[in-house]
This record gives C-alpha cells, structure tokens and sequence, in this order.
C-alpha cells in the first residue's frame, strides 16, 4: 500500500508569492526596520489631522453616497464624487464602527500609510535600497499628500494602487510571470473602480512596459509574446472594470454617467487651453505647499537629474517619469479635459519618488568621486531616518498646538447642535456649498437626515426657513441665499430674525408669506 505524499505546507508558498510580487531585492532586516520607522512616522503626521473638520466634499460623499445601502453605492454614479470602491470602504467603516469623523476618513488613512511601503517597493524595482527608503521618506512627508490622507475621499486609495502597479510593473519587465500579469490586471481594475482617472497612472505606466519590450535585444518571437501577454493583461483589466462596473451600467446611472459626465466631457480648444493654463500653474502650488523654497528647489533638481541620468541613476531601460508625461498629454489633448489639482495627487507622488532618488544617486556619485567605498554609503539609511525624524518632530512642534486649538472650533458642528434642539416640524433649512454638507454631516450624526435641507432640485412648500449663512462669504445674508435659490418672494425677509451666532456662522428664522 503506497503511502500518500506529504501535504505541502501553505504559508511558506504565500510567502515566496509575496517576496516574488514585492520584494525586488532581498534587502537586509535594517531596512525593513528603518522603512518601518519612516512608517510609523509618517502614520502619525497623518493621525493628527484625522479631526480636523469636515471638508465640503468628503461630507457630500459620506451624505448622498456612503450612508445609502450598498446596492444603491454600486449603481449611482450620478456624480464623480462617488468614488465608488473607496465608498464601499467608507460605508463599511461607519456601518461597523459608526459615524465619527475619524472613522469616515480611515479608509483614505490607510491608504495613504500604507503608500509609504508600497513606494519603497514600487521604487524597489528601479533603484537601490538607499534611493527606496528616501522615495519612501517623502511619500511619508509630502505636506499635500497627508492632506489628502486625512480627507475621506478616494485619491489616496488610487495613489496606492498606482504604486503598487508601478512594482508590478517593474516585475514584468524584469520578469513575465503568471502571477506579476494577473496582478497587474487586477491593480488596474482595482485602480478604475475607485476613480475613472486611473487612466493617467496606467497609461503611463503601460506604455513604460511596452516601450521596453520594444526596446529589449531580444528575438522579435520573445518580445512579441511579451507584448501579447501585456495585452492580455490590461484586457483581464478592462473586462474586470466593466464588471465592477456593470450595476451602474444596467442597472443604475448609465455608462453615460462614467463616461460623458460634466467633469469629463470635452471641451472647445480654447476652453481647455484657458483651464490648462489657470490649473497648471495652482497644481505645482499645491504640490509645493508647505515646502520651503530651498527644498523645493532641490527637490527639482533631484527629479532632472533621475530623468537626464536614468541609466546611472536607476536600472531603467527607458525613464518611467517621460514615458508617463508623454502618455499622460496625450490623452489630455485628446479629452480636451483640464483635470482639477487634486486629480493630480498620483503624479506628485511619482514626482517625489524620482525627486528622491535623484538626490541619494547624487549623493553616492560624490562619496565615491572622495575616494569612500560603497560600504561606507550604510550610513546614509540612517541619515535618511534621521531627516525624517527632525522633520516630523519639527511639523509636530509648529503645528500641533494649532491643530488642537482648531480642532475645538468647528462651526457647522456647534450650529448642528443647535438644529438639532430647535428644529420644528415642517422647518426647512436653505443653505449653500460648503456650509450645506458641512453642516449636514454633524447634523446626520445626530440623527437628521439630509432631506431637512432645501434642494434646488426638489423644490417644496416651505412655511417657515431656517438660513445658516457663513458672513466671510458671497452669500452673506437671507435674501442672497434666497435669491440663490429663486424663493426671494416667498419669505417675508424683513421679519428675518438672527437666533444663533458662532464665530463667521449665522443661522436666521424666516417666516414665509402667508
């Protein structure tokens, strides 16, 4: 009787398909370390701004998206908002944990942590350990990036998984293996159903991929299985996006939601030159906020000299960072579409990963012109870490006591307590973006809904409004608000009464005409 064969053991083969999709390398345990360190870091700067108030459009997000049942998250793209696997995620936070503002925006939290290891390894790929772990360095301490990390929206989401299709990216080029073309395709996928605008990243980094194949010394047969096998990886990419988004096509909104919506549809030339020129320039500013001058500079400096010496600064074939601008122009002039800013939070990302790497290869290039050996080039792992954490302690001295101070001065907040103790039955409140979703989320949190607000687009009888009203803006008092929504004659306004003030808030009592 022949005995049976020994069961192979699991968890070391799930290891060995982790070290083979991650770990280019295999680096010493100092550098995990360190790399750990610069995460916990960069966690904590994310973690003290995680209750800040609430921004305008994570509230609408949270409001008419996260909050509905899940069928209705899966079919509803009647605005891009919805970002819909980082609401999915959102909505599962606050249906497990509850509302708070912390629990809205962890998702995007995670995201935007765990992008800090996913930039060592996606950096990993294309360059050495000293030049990863200072890529992963500014991926932890990119002032707009931690922003964006504490905002419940799905931008630090589609920048992780654009990290992580850029190792597996890098994989493929070194390496064709089942599972590197399988990940790729579902990262891709992954990437679409949070934000459509995942086209930038993957064509970028696609035409990277097959612009190195081309380029390869190999036999035509070989390069072109390679090509064909990349083809049929972007197609598993496309099928699986279709179904993710198949309850919105049949069953929802349309195609014509995803596809043609306000924020995507073309523009005439001079339209989309106008927006190109006034966005652009507010981008970089952006990209550069809170970054001193010096820094900003030499943060230039270190990305022209990644890109003007790729093929000594890192083991490229062809240089990722021109390959993605040419394939990211590309298709804006063909969608004649001027992105927002924020839709460009990926792309600093990249930026800063070059940028770093521009500046350790510089600075290996002179330890090596004064006669030091590579051996003597350990230390600069640690002086990286040691960066990071003057930067932190000094981001944490200057603005921590602010923080705390703001983080007790949440306007809408205290005008939601107040609705909340004095709204009537048959009351209806009229108020404008952002002050409407600001103060509609502290308000759903304690137990309004949402449909106690005016809506243009569902105008009702209204005996008796209540206006909240920020003074520091153009709609400043009643009647301008009113007017915003063409019910000026239906309110006696000169009997509006002023019943709560808090700081630049006010809410007035307007009684209709009977």
């Amino acid at each position: 009787m022949n005995n049976p064969s020994p069961r192979k053991p699991v968890f070391p083969s799930i290891s060995r398909k982790f070290q083979h999709l991650f770990l280019a390398e295999k680096d010493s345990a100092h550098i995990y370390w360190i790399l750990a360190a610069i995460t916990l870091i960069g966690m904590l700067m994310r973690l003290w701004k995680m209750n800040e108030p609430i921004a305008y459009d994570e509230a609408y997000t949270f409001i008419y998206f996260a909050t509905r049942p899940l069928r209705q998250i899966l079919a509803d793209y009647s605005a891009p908002n919805n970002h819909i696997l980082h609401t999915i995620l959102v909505s599962l936070s606050y249906k497990i944990l509850g509302g708070h503002i912390w629990i809205v925006r962890l998702p995007a939290f995670l995201a935007g942590t765990l992008s800090i290891p996913a930039g060592f390894f996606a950096a990993r790929r294309i360059f050495n350990r000293n030049q990863s772990l200072a890529a992963a360095s500014l991926v932890a301490l990119t002032p707009w990036f931690i922003s964006y990390s504490t905002n419940g929206r799905g931008y630090t989401l589609l920048t992780l998984l654009a990290l992580l299709l850029m190792n597996f990216a890098g994989l493929l080029i070194q390496e064709q293996s089942r599972g590197a073309l399988i990940a790729y395709g579902i990262t891709a996928a992954l990437g679409f159903y949070t934000i459509p605008i995942f086209l930038y990243p993957m064509a970028g980094i696609s035409l990277w991929v097959l612009a190195s194949y081309l380029t390869d010394p190999d036999s035509w047969n070989k390069k072109s299985k390679r090509i064909w096998n990349l083809l049929a990886s972007c197609a598993l990419a496309g099928i699986l996006t279709v179904i993710l988004y198949s309850p919105v096509i049949f069953f929802g909104t349309g195609v014509g939601s995803i596809i043609s919506n306000e924020m995507v549809e073309p523009r005439d030339w001079n339209t989309f030159t106008i927006n190109m020129a006034r966005r652009a320039p507010k981008t970089w500013s952006d990209w550069m906020s809170n970054i001193a001058p010096f820094a900003q500079y030499l943060l230039m400096g270190g990305f022209f000299l990644s890109l003007v010496f790729y093929k000594k600064a890192s083991r490229q074939r062809l240089p990722l960072q021109l390959l993605m601008v040419i394939a990211i122009i590309g298709l804006l002039v063909l969608q004649r579409v001027a992105p927002f800013p924020r839709i460009w939070v990926f792309l600093e990302i990249f930026y800063m990963l070059f940028a770093a790497a521009g500046l350790v290869w510089l600075v290996e290039t002179l330890m090596r012109n004064i006669g030091l050996s590579l051996s003597d080039a350990r230390i600069i792992p640690a002086i990286i870490l040691l960066i990071v954490f003057f930067v932190f302690t000094n981001a944490y001295l200057s603005t921590r006591p602010l923080s705390i101070e703001a983080g007790k001065d949440f306007p809408e907040q205290h005008a939601a307590e107040y609705l909340t103790s004095h709204l009537n039955d048959g009351d209806v409140i009229f108020s404008i973006a952002p002050v409407d979703m600001q103060t509609a989320y502290y308000l759903y949190m304690n137990g309004l809904p949402y449909r106690v607000f005016y809506q243009k687009d569902h105008p009702t009888k209204v005996e008796h409004a209540l206006i909240v009203l920020r003074k520091n803006t153009q709609y400043n008092t009643p009647e301008r608000v009113l007017e915003f929504y063409k019910r000026t004659s239906d309110f006696n306004i000169q009997s509006s009464v002023l019943v709560y003030q808090y700081g630049p808030l006010n809410i007035f009592s307007i009684p209709s005409v009977q």
